[in-house]
């Protein structure tokens, strides 16, 4: 195995341990924790009605037992016995191949629709003619119709028998594949670079053999603390299976919030995620952004760009003359401006690039900062233009770019990058990313994921104190961490 892909499977893998973990994911937990233990409604009836009713008494024997006393009393010890042999069996957890293969199923497919949407997404979307967002819609349909049948037994029945032609793979009916596949349309972890390579690579179609090898290493990465909490949900449904009414409420739970799940990301109320700490930051730029991965990372995705952006300063307040900035290209429409922005066109004019997607909780915590600053240096002189480069195919949508920038507040244009050529010719690979552009059309500084929003200001007023000496800039909006 050659040293290059070797790298490509210790950072796919790590960058996927990480993304597994992320604040992002804190939305799937419950589901996958109580999807990954809750009996099949089958079961849990079978459970049920042996716990509900006592031992069957045959027809014959109820004859016999109004004959004779004697059968009578022979009846009811059999019955008593019978019903203590259910009893018993109640209290005896489940097999311990129920505990392993509902959470395999219910990862193995979430984890296989979130890398073939990731890689194939696009393709899918433009060969099936239909909206990006069908799946999505799809996805979300099935996630509450999964979670209803959990909270509503009979209307689980309904749901299971159109797989009851399929005996081979008939389980509980809300299917934990189906469910996992489900979970892995909605899936939005919070976007590396690892990710973000995938992602761009598999839009423009470039899905080369170490595009897969970097998205399995990344896939079995995030799988196994996913695959622990489920497990995690399985051995507690086994312990609590065996009662009667712990069973039913456990199953009640996990469809409950199956379906708050479904409507949380219907009407976007994860947005709430953006309050959220990313405690997972150090740890990422400690993996991805080491020398070997960047080079990793650079080898598989990066074209050629004009100015060697890479090595130009990121992070701080220290800036750089770096070379002309690298032209917007490929921009399939713009919004917020009546004509398409160029470089050439905002000459005079300080320059700040944002590269954003509307799903990217990192992006919509990194936003009100930016046009905080679109606000207050807008009559200085500096000009903010977002580039929204979309990570997965529903994302492509002017109308849903068009909502989210309302919702964000943002006034500047803002360029749809839906083939990805803009964010090659800067060589990208993070969502959120700042481009320092200086009067002369120079760039002069970078800024990779949130954070140092204090000292990107300052990159921002020593800019426009260089293109005008006299100016006198208002007190700057972000607290010093110094």
């Amino acid at each position: 195995m050659s040293g290059s892909v070797f790298d490509l499977i210790l950072l796919g893998f790590l960058g996927g341990l990480i993304a597994g973990i992320s604040p992002c994911v804190l939305p799937m937990l419950p589901v996958l924790f109580f999807a990954g233990g809750s009996p099949g409604a089958a079961a849990g009836q079978k459970v049920l009605s042996n716990a509900a009713s006592p031992a069957a008494v045959s027809p014959a024997a109820a004859e016999a037992a109004a004959a004779s006393p004697a059968a009578a009393e022979a009846a009811s010890t059999s019955s008593a016995a019978a019903q203590q042999v259910d009893t018993q069996q109640l209290k005896e957890p489940a097999p311990k191949a129920n505990l392993s293969s509902r959470p395999l199923w219910l990862i193995a497919g979430l984890v296989l629709s979130f890398c073939l949407l990731t890689l194939t997404g696009t393709l899918i979307i433009n060969q099936l003619g239909v909206p990006a967002s069908w799946l999505r819609y799809l996805a979300l349909t099935v996630l509450f119709l999964v979670g209803l049948g959990m909270l509503v037994p009979r209307f689980g029945e309904l749901l299971a028998r159109p797989f009851y032609r399929l005996p081979k793979i008939r389980t509980a009916p809300e299917r934990p594949l189906l469910l996992g596949l489900a979970l892995g349309t909605l899936f939005v972890p919070c976007a590396g670079p690892v990710l973000a390579a995938i992602a761009i690579a598999g839009s423009a179609g470039q899905v080369s053999t170490n595009v897969i090898v970097l998205t399995a290493s990344f896939a079995l990465g995030m799988a196994l603390p996913l695959l622990g909490f489920a497990i995690g949900g399985a051995k507690v449904g086994a312990r609590v299976a065996a009662y009667q009414k712990r069973a039913r409420t456990f199953r009640a739970v996990g469809g409950a919030a199956t379906v708050a799940l479904a409507l949380a990301l219907a009407f976007n109320l994860t947005a709430v995620l953006t309050q959220v700490p990313d405690y997972t930051k150090d740890l990422r730029a400690q993996v991805e952004e080491n020398p070997a991965a960047q080079q990793a990372l650079k080898d598989l995705t990066l074209s050629e760009v004009a100015v060697d952006v890479q090595n130009c300063p990121s992070g701080g307040s220290n800036s750089a003359n770096c070379g002309p900035a690298p032209a917007f290209e490929g921009i399939t429409g713009w919004l917020n401006t009546d004509q398409p922005v160029t470089l050439e066109s905002l000459n005079g004019k300080v320059v700040l690039v944002n590269f954003w997607t509307f799903a990217c909780i990192n992006c919509q915590r990194v936003v009100p900062h930016v046009t905080a600053w679109d606000r207050l240096y807008a009559e200085y002189g500096l000009q903010v233009i977002g580039i929204h480069t979309p990570e997965f195919a529903y994302e492509h949508e002017t109308d849903r770019v068009a909502d989210a920038i309302t919702e964000m507040n943002i006034n500047y244009p803002v360029g749809q990058d839906n083939n990805s050529d803009t964010w090659r010719n800067y060589g990208n690979h993070y969502w959120p990313a700042l481009y320092f552009v200086d009067a002369q059309g120079n760039l002069r500084h970078t800024k990779f994921g949130e954070g140092d929003y204090a000292e990107s200001e300052q990159v921002i007023r020593a800019l426009l104190k260089a293109a005008d000496p006299a100016i006198t800039l208002p007190p700057p909006l972000e607290p010093s961490s110094a």
